[in-house]
This record gives structure tokens, C-alpha cells and sequence, in this order.
């Protein structure tokens, strides 16, 4: 059976029945680009906004689907060797965005990403499985999101379609997509598909109708437009409940699903912030930060940090050493001290979001506060998995 479909046995957990080496770049990337935001935010709000879900989200969504794309499939991708075109003009898109030639490099960033579309779904022979679902569609709003960029470039539509197409579009279907598979697999239990299938559908239906309602610009559509999106995601967590709830032995929750649990509890007070807005256009100046603080330093950042635990270090195992006697995936992490970050990592985010709205020079700590975290999740991770790999190679 496909590994998407994550039956709980440790021989599934374990083996990949393709590994993608570009994987590790793309999420590596990403985690130099949300530092690279958080940086910048302070002195170009704009060009932080880009890196942010163009460097950090985008680039993880990409890097997650050519592993997982594959393997639901039980076959190689397609066109083994695109990944490092794309990786490269994803590069130069960004490098384009820093010296302000926004056109061009949002020109440059859709090509990348019709080339990635092109080796995701010339690999997809299997569209059942509900997780595929969600990716398929992840991409498609990825691809839209790029087309709007390069239009709000040329000032012919706002540049917050844009955003809300990759966050709400991509980066939303990917992460219910995903957690929908991964969850019932890490704690042992089974997934709802005729629910799940519904949710699919309604996700599609709430964010086309709230990017309708962006690109219209009515008021009250907009208004109407968030509570059915905000439906949406409760519906979502009403089904991760369910999942939960299924578990018969109560031991302590696996770290990446202690992850996407903190996470999921961020994301309805982010939708309700953004619900706000909608409703007083003239709070926005004030709940902006806040909003994605919330949905992206926070929902996003942190569902992807317990992804990133989960699959990097079974990318280098599965990659080099599966065959190798005495080497487990525990030796590409710090599994020991990843509780112990788990706790920290939630204060120091609450530390840096109840900082942030406060005034300078409170603010520019919360930015150091959270590259503190952000450095600590790389040694954990990257640099374990780095370290590891290279003793292990002698």
C-alpha cells in the first residue's frame, strides 16, 4: 500500500520507497528564509512579507511534496533531476526580490514553479488517496499565487490576493492534507475518509469564495467570506479531535504531533484576527502583525518544525544507511533533547508574540527571541543530522 496512506507498521514508518535528495535543501532553505524575515521586518516590511511565504512557506511545501508525492505513488518522480532547476530559480527569484525587480523575479519564481508542477503531477497515477487530494490542490494554488504576485507587480491586483492564496490555498490544503495522514499514524489510529473527503471539498469551495471576496473588494461578501472559512478549519480540528480521541493507549504524544497540536491551537485565533479585520478594515493597521504572527510565525512555523523532525532525519537513513547494521533514524536527531525544546520553543514563541506588540525596543527583542529558537531547532536538527551523516560516511 502506498506510504501515503501511513498504515501504522514500523516497516512503513521506516522505509521510503523514494528518496529525494533535494528535499533537505528545500527545507534547509526555508528555515535561512524565515530567519532571513524575521530580520527584515523591522526595515522592509515587504521584501520580509516575500521571503516569508515565497522563501519559507513555499520552499517547504515544495520540498515536503517531492518526498511524499512519490512514495504515495510507489514510484520514482518524474523527472528525477528538475528538482535542482527549480531549487536554483527559486534562488535567483529571491536574489531578483532583494534588488527590488519584483516583475521579473515573480516571472522567474512561476517558472520554477510550473517546473515543479510539471515532475508533482506527471508522477501522481493515484488521485484516491485524500492526502494526494489536498497536495494537487496545494499546487494549484501555489502555481495561482505566483500569477498574482506577478500581477500585483504590475498593479493590476492587490498584493494581498497573493498572500492569502498561498497561505489560506497551498500552505492550508498541504498542512490538513498532510496532518490528515500523519497524525492517524503517529498515535495509531484511523482516519474518517468520507469526513476527510468532505472537508476537502468544502476547503476548496471557502478559499475560492474568500479569494473572490478579496478580489471584489465588498464588504460584507468579505465578512461572509471569513466566517466560512473559519467553518472550515473548525470542521478540521473537529476531525483531529476525533482522531485523538481514538487512542487507546494514552502515552505521551509523539514529538511531531506535540508539534501540530500547539500549532492547531494557534490557528483559529489567527483566522479570528483576520476575521476582525475583515469585519473593521481600519483595525487592520494595528492586527496585521498580530494576524500573522499568529498564522505563519506560529500555525505554520511550528507545524512546520514537527514535520521537519519527522521526515529529515528518515530522508538521510532511508537516503544512505537503511542497509547499514547499528545505525537508526534516532542517530539524524537529537531525539533526547527534543522534548525539552518542545517546552522552550512554546515559551520563547510566547514570549516573542507578547513582546511584538509592544513598542521598540521591545519588538526588535522578540525578533532575537525567536532566531534563538530558530538556532535552536537547526542544531537539533540540521546540524545532528549533518554531523551524524558525515561521521557515519567515514
Amino acid at each position: 500500500m502506498p506510504i501515503v496512506e501511513f498504515l501504522v507498521s514500523e516497516h512503513i514508518i521506516t522505509f521510503m520507497y523514494y528518496v529525494s535528495k533535494i528535499t533537505p535543501l528545500f527545507l534547509f532553505k526555508a528555515l535561512i528564509f524565515l530567519g532571513l524575515s524575521l530580520a527584515l521586518r523591522h526595515t522592509d516590511w515587504l521584501l520580509s512579507i516575500v521571503f516569508l511565504l515565497y522563501g519559507f512557506i513555499a520552499s517547504t511545501l515544495i520540498g515536503a511534496m517531492y518526498q511524499i508525492v512519490p512514495n504515495s505513488q510507489s514510484r520514482k518522480l518524474y523527472f528525477p533531476k528538475l528538482p535542482y532547476l527549480v531549487f536554483v530559480l527559486n534562488i535567483i527569484s529571491l536574489v531578483l526580490f532583494s534588488l527590488n525587480k519584483g516583475a521579473l523575479a515573480s516571472g522567474v519564481l512561476l517558472l520554477s514553479y510550473i517546473l515543479f508542477s510539471a515532475s508533482i503531477f506527471l508522477t501522481i497515477k493515484n488521485w484516491k488517496p485524500i492526502t494526494v487530494r489536498f497536495l494537487s490542490a496545494s499546487v494549484v494554488f501555489l502555481n495561482l499565487s505566483t500569477i498574482f504576485l506577478l500581477l500585483s507587480q504590475l498593479n493590476l491586483v492587490p498584493f494581498r490576493l497573493a498572500v492569502h492564496t498561498l497561505t489560506l490555498g497551498a500552505m492550508l490544503n498541504a498542512v490538513y492534507g498532510v496532518e490528515l495522514a500523519w497524525i492517524p499514524m503517529l498515535t495509531m489510529t484511523t482516519l474518517n475518509f468520507k469526513k476527510a473527503l468532505n472537508l476537502f471539498y468544502a476547503k476548496q469551495f471557502s478559499t475560492l469564495f474568500i479569494l473572490v471576496s478579496f478580489y471584489i473588494t465588498t464588504h460584507n461578501l468579505l465578512i461572509f467570506a471569513s466566517i466560512v472559512e473559519f467553518a472550515v478549519a473548525l470542521f478540521y480540528l473537529s476531525q483531529i479531535y476525533s482522531i485523538l480521541k481514538q487512542r487507546r493507549i494514552k502515552t505521551t504524544f509523539p514529538i511531531p504531533v506535540r508539534f501540530f497540536i500547539f500549532a492547531l491551537l494557534l490557528l483559529p485565533f489567527g483566522l479570528f484576527v483576520g476575521f476582525l479585520m475583515s469585519i473593521f478594515p481600519e483595525w487592520t493597521p494595528t492586527l496585521l502583525e498580530l494576524h500573522y504572527n499568529l498564522l505563519i510565525y506560529g500555525f505554520t512555523a511550528f507545524t512546520i518544525f514537527g514535520g521537519i523532525a519527522h521526515l529529515l532525519p528518515r530522508i538521510i537513513y532511508n537516503w544512505k544507511f537503511s542497509e547499514r547494521q547499528g545505525v537508526s533514524i534516532g542517530d539524524f536527531i537529537d531525539e533526547p533533547s527534543l522534548p525539552t525544546f518542545f517546552k522552550l520553543s512554546v515559551s520563547l514563541y510566547l514570549t516573542y508574540l507578547v513582546l511584538d506588540l509592544l513598542p521598540d525596543p521591545a519588538s526588535l527583542i522578540s525578533s532575537f527571541i525567536y532566531i534563538v529558537l530558530l538556532l535552536y531547532f537547526f542544531k537539533l536538527t540540521f546540524f545532528k543530522a549533518l554531523s551524524a551523516f558525515l561521521y557515519l560516511r567515514r
